[in-house]
């Protein structure tokens, strides 16, 4: 199987630097100074006198969650119009959302089917932010991934992207290793195999199922992060 998908700054994180990702992925650079937790920039250049496309509408759930709010400013900061999906509309969280550009904040259950298919009317692209790259963490957040996409299916929201974030500072400090694990030659192998009736559902309703996960390191002296991003082909 190909590997996935690479994005990373201008330094891979240590412990992966030397790992010959050019020999697997395709890599982009983000020339502009980030957090390292926030997603890489999107392209977005056009070319002088090309007509400007309509924006992307982008939902993203659990978004006044850590995790869901660098998702929500990486889409904010390349222009997408982003749907903040959350459970509580008057959260400190909440509010600091509304503040940013081309955001807009909906309520939404994750538990209510009527309430999640009303949070997606009029969305391109939806995105979950779950605890674990290649697994559920739980019964309940499986369910709401099954739920996400029964609403990305009713509302003809053809492309849904899990989003996973992991500090490798913390998990340092825990005993705990990397989600991201290269084979002897360096290349990643994720199977999704605890995900396999979520893709099934996926694939039959014809919605591009794509897992990314965002593993950063944030220290004084040392700030770097690496993007991996497999779709349902394992690319």
């Amino acid at each position: 199987m190909s590997g996935p998908n690479t994005f990373f700054d201008d330094n891979v994180l240590e412990r992966q630097d030397s790992i010959p990702w050019q020999n697997q992925t395709s890599i982009v650079r983000s020339p502009e100074e980030r957090d390292p937790g926030e997603l890489p920039a999107l392209p977005t250049a056009m070319e002088e006198g090309e007509e400007e496309e309509p924006k992307e509408v982008v939902a993203v759930f659990n978004a006044n969650t850590q995790d869901g709010s660098r998702v929500v400013r990486a889409f904010s900061k390349v222009g997408s119009s982003v749907i903040a999906i959350v459970r509580v509309f008057t959260s400190r969280k909440s509010k600091a959302l509304m503040k940013l550009p081309n955001v807009t904040v909906r309520v939404a259950d994750r538990h209510d089917e009527l309430s999640v298919k009303k949070a997606l009317v009029g969305v391109d692209r939806a995105v979950l932010c779950l605890t674990y790259w290649e697994r559920f963490q739980t019964l309940s957040e499986k369910q709401q991934a099954i739920l996400v996409l029964q609403a990305c299916v009713a509302n003809g929201v053809n492309n849904l992207i899990f989003s996973t974030f992991e500090d490798t500072k913390q998990l340092r400090l825990k005993g705990m290793k990397s989600q991201i694990i290269p084979d002897s030659e360096g290349r990643v192998h994720p199977e999704f195999r605890r995900m396999k009736e979520v893709k099934k559902m996926a694939r039959e309703q014809k919605v591009q199922l794509t897992h990314m996960i965002t593993s950063f390191l944030d220290e004084e002296i040392s700030k770097k992060s690496l993007c991996l991003i497999v779709g349902e082909n394992g690319k």
